[in-house]
């Protein structure tokens, strides 16, 4: 018995020392650049969609809300991050050389020859993990993997690393997985790429000229079978069609661009506070168990030490009585611990209330005449689609030359004073307002 309450005694003051640390180097993955310009026609423009999540979309229950936040993952910022993430992969593709226009999609294009997509795993500012997955317009797999990178707490120092996102070691693996892939492809194999998907994108817009182009294999890979006539008119209008979505991609870019410098300080603000709080989290949870357990077997060993006939001399009852003190200051010192968890994951929950990813309506003017875009980026995209085909196939088959588009500019609210009317909307913006309202968070493309 003295031998178990020696290793006991052992056991509490090995609590403190119960830590391990590791050195990071941060930034330690650098981008692998193109070593040649490649030629235009071998360039393979790149969708990146915006990262799924990982959890639930629209409303979520009370109850997956505190499972989810248990795991440490907040809906509010995995929402955020899912398009912050994206724009910075985005980011570090176009600064490698190797392919032609990068865009975040809201959704998959074959506007794209490459379209990547992403879900977010685990993201606490010390640890991020996602899955990848790259295909290109023929269907073939580039990058089919998950992605773990433990950050460094050097990563956060914005002053030493003006240009580089903590995370940018993730983004530059990607990269340089995407850019290894591209690499190993032949000049023929790129021109192919392009080829089936300029003849996908016709076959979707004009399925009964364009059907029988292109088909599938058994393994899912799709073949161009014949090519159009270099001036076949159906084929060019789709072409045209096509680089208006990437023109809408353009748009919509600019539009994330700014969410993501607005988001910026606050967001690497939580990541950095984040990091420090996810690795609390886990020291006071291992520290918790072992705290539990000796605590439990401390009393244990006290009311069995008490039991003992032969061990009710003054001194013993005061060993015994000094275990079980020290055992129930142990458990009630980790309830204190498990408060301060509670606290510290409450703290992060408050501060994911600060983000917001509306995406303001945009403006599409075609030939003098406005198309207001309203709703989510998907709806919007949608909607985009739907105008598209129905100029497309529309009896004299046109495709708009002088086409714009931009993001509607916020109207100037005036200051309001006592008993002053109501600004009046120019009768174009109430009809795009009116439309907007009755949706109700979904999207609709008005004629203005």
């Amino acid at each position: 018995m003295y031998r178990f309450c020696s290793l006991l005694i052992l056991g509490v003051g090995a609590l403190s020392g119960c830590t391990t640390s590791e050195v990071l180097v941060a930034h330690a993955v650098d981008l692998v650049p193109a070593e040649q310009t490649i030629p235009e026609d071998q360039l393979l423009d790149v969708g990146i969609l915006t990262f799924d999540p990982g959890v639930p979309e629209g409303e979520v229950d009370e109850k997956v809300a505190e499972e989810l936040l248990e795991e440490g993952t907040f809906v509010s910022i995995r929402r955020t991050e899912s398009l912050y993430m994206a724009v910075r992969l985005r980011d570090a593709l176009q600064q490698t050389g190797h392919w032609g226009a990068v865009w975040v999609t809201p959704k998959e294009s074959t506007a794209a020859d490459v379209n990547v997509a992403a879900r977010i795993l685990h993201s606490d500012g010390n640890i991020v993990e996602v899955q990848i997955k790259a295909v290109d317009a023929t269907g073939r797999a580039w990058i089919d993997k998950s992605y773990e990178v433990e950050i460094a707490a050097g990563a956060y120092n914005r002053q030493r690393y003006p240009g580089l996102d903590p995370y940018q070691d993730l983004f530059n693996s990607i990269a340089n997985d995407l850019a290894r892939v591209r690499s190993e492809l032949s000049a023929a194999q790129a021109r192919e790429i392009r080829t089936v998907g300029s003849l996908r994108y016709a076959g979707e817009l004009s399925p009964a000229a364009f059907e029988g182009y292109v088909a599938e294999n058994r393994n899912g890979i799709y073949e161009p079978v014949r090519l159009p006539a270099t001036d076949d008119p159906i084929f060019g209008r789709t072409q045209r069609v096509r680089q208006r979505e990437r023109l809408f991609f353009e748009t919509l870019n600019q539009h994330y661009e700014k969410f993501t410098a607005d988001a910026a300080p606050s967001y690497d603000s939580w990541r950095e506070y984040a990091r420090e709080e996810s690795i609390a989290i886990r020291e006071l949870t291992r520290n918790a168990r072992w705290r539990t357990g000796i605590g439990i077997a401390t009393i244990v060993a006290s009311i069995l030490y008490g039991s003992d006939s032969d061990n009710d001399s003054f001194s013993n009852r005061i060993v015994r009585d000094s275990m079980m003190y020290i055992g129930v200051d142990i458990l009630q010192s980790t309830a204190v611990r498990k408060q301060e968890k509670r606290l510290h994951t409450e703290t992060l929950e408050e501060l994911s209330t600060s983000f917001d990813d509306e995406v303001a309506p945009l403006v599409v003017e075609i030939g003098g005449v406005q198309h207001r875009l309203v709703g989510t980026a998907e709806v919007q995209f949608e909607e985009w689609r739907n105008l598209l085909e129905q100029l497309f196939i529309s009896e004299t088959g046109f495709v708009p030359e002088n086409v714009q588009i931009y993001a509607e500019p916020e109207l100037e609210q005036p200051p309001e004073t006592e008993g002053a009317p109501a600004p009046q909307l120019p009768a174009g913006d109430k009809a795009g307002v009116q439309e907007a309202n009755s949706s109700a968070g979904g999207g609709s493309a008005s004629g203005v």
